[in-house]
Protein backbone atom coordinates (compact mmCIF):
# COMPACT_ATOMS: atom_id res chain seq x y z
CA UNK A 1 0.00 0.00 0.00
CA UNK A 2 1.83 3.32 -1.04
CA UNK A 3 1.12 6.60 0.78
CA UNK A 4 -0.78 8.87 -1.84
CA UNK A 5 0.71 12.06 -0.40
CA UNK A 6 4.02 10.58 -0.93
CA UNK A 7 5.03 12.81 -4.20
CA UNK A 8 3.61 15.96 -2.43
CA UNK A 9 5.10 15.73 1.52
CA UNK A 10 8.76 14.15 -0.05
CA UNK A 11 9.98 15.48 -3.62
CA UNK A 12 12.94 13.27 -3.95
CA UNK A 13 10.37 10.21 -2.97
CA UNK A 14 12.92 7.84 -0.73
CA UNK A 15 10.28 7.24 1.85
CA UNK A 16 7.70 5.42 -0.78
CA UNK A 17 5.70 3.47 2.01
CA UNK A 18 5.07 -0.88 2.84
CA UNK A 19 3.19 -1.48 5.31
CA UNK A 20 5.24 -2.23 8.78
CA UNK A 21 5.21 -5.56 10.85
CA UNK A 22 3.63 -4.73 14.14
CA UNK A 23 0.63 -2.42 12.68
CA UNK A 24 -1.24 -2.58 9.34
CA UNK A 25 -1.49 2.00 9.80
CA UNK A 26 2.47 1.68 10.61
CA UNK A 27 4.52 2.42 7.37
CA UNK A 28 8.09 2.30 7.03
CA UNK A 29 10.42 3.53 4.35
CA UNK A 30 11.19 1.03 1.56
CA UNK A 31 14.67 2.50 1.64
CA UNK A 32 17.56 4.56 2.83
CA UNK A 33 20.45 6.20 1.75
CA UNK A 34 23.23 4.45 3.76
CA UNK A 35 24.17 2.38 5.77
CA UNK A 36 23.24 2.74 9.57
CA UNK A 37 20.12 3.48 12.03
CA UNK A 38 17.99 6.38 11.93
CA UNK A 39 15.17 7.89 14.05
CA UNK A 40 12.18 7.46 11.92
CA UNK A 41 9.06 9.37 13.00
CA UNK A 42 6.27 6.88 11.67
CA UNK A 43 3.44 9.46 12.07
CA UNK A 44 5.18 12.47 10.56
CA UNK A 45 6.83 9.87 7.90
CA UNK A 46 10.11 12.01 8.96
CA UNK A 47 13.90 11.22 10.27
CA UNK A 48 16.02 12.66 13.03
CA UNK A 49 18.29 14.83 10.61
CA UNK A 50 20.14 18.07 10.59
CA UNK A 51 18.99 21.51 9.01
CA UNK A 52 20.31 24.85 8.17
CA UNK A 53 18.06 27.73 10.76
CA UNK A 54 18.09 30.96 9.71
CA UNK A 55 16.90 32.11 12.80
CA UNK A 56 19.53 31.21 15.03
CA UNK A 57 22.24 30.85 12.02
CA UNK A 58 22.94 27.36 13.11
CA UNK A 59 22.87 23.75 12.26
CA UNK A 60 19.71 22.31 14.58
CA UNK A 61 18.44 18.91 14.80
CA UNK A 62 15.14 18.70 13.00
CA UNK A 63 12.54 16.59 11.60
CA UNK A 64 13.43 16.21 7.57
CA UNK A 65 11.99 14.28 5.26
CA UNK A 66 14.83 13.32 2.89
CA UNK A 67 16.61 10.50 4.18
CA UNK A 68 19.88 12.16 2.71
CA UNK A 69 19.34 14.72 5.62
CA UNK A 70 18.69 11.84 8.07
CA UNK A 71 21.37 11.27 11.58
CA UNK A 72 22.93 7.33 10.68
CA UNK A 73 24.82 6.49 13.58
CA UNK A 74 26.68 3.41 13.84
CA UNK A 75 25.47 1.70 16.47
CA UNK A 76 21.73 0.86 17.95
CA UNK A 77 22.77 2.59 21.25
CA UNK A 78 23.55 5.56 20.08
CA UNK A 79 20.16 6.03 18.14
CA UNK A 80 18.25 5.18 21.31
CA UNK A 81 20.01 7.48 23.64
CA UNK A 82 19.05 10.41 21.05
CA UNK A 83 15.83 9.75 20.50
CA UNK A 84 15.22 9.78 23.88
CA UNK A 85 13.92 13.11 24.97
CA UNK A 86 12.08 13.68 22.33
CA UNK A 87 8.19 13.78 22.44
CA UNK A 88 7.38 11.95 19.05
CA UNK A 89 6.48 8.48 18.65
CA UNK A 90 9.38 7.19 16.87
CA UNK A 91 11.00 3.36 15.79
CA UNK A 92 15.04 2.40 15.12
CA UNK A 93 15.43 2.01 11.59
CA UNK A 94 18.52 0.06 10.50
CA UNK A 95 19.94 0.46 7.14
CA UNK A 96 22.14 -2.43 5.44
CA UNK A 97 23.31 -0.23 2.98
CA UNK A 98 22.04 2.56 -0.03
CA UNK A 99 18.59 0.84 -1.94
CA UNK A 100 18.39 -2.09 0.73
CA UNK A 101 15.34 -2.30 2.59
CA UNK A 102 15.32 -1.03 6.77
CA UNK A 103 15.10 -3.22 9.25
CA UNK A 104 13.15 -2.12 12.51
CA UNK A 105 14.99 -2.24 15.48
CA UNK A 106 12.82 -0.50 17.92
Amino acid sequence: MNDSRNSDDNPTNDTDMTPGEQDAALFIPRSLAREGHVVWFYEQKKYLGFEWCELTKEIQKRHVADSENAIYFDTYAHAVVSSDRLVNPSLILYSPGKGEPPIVKG
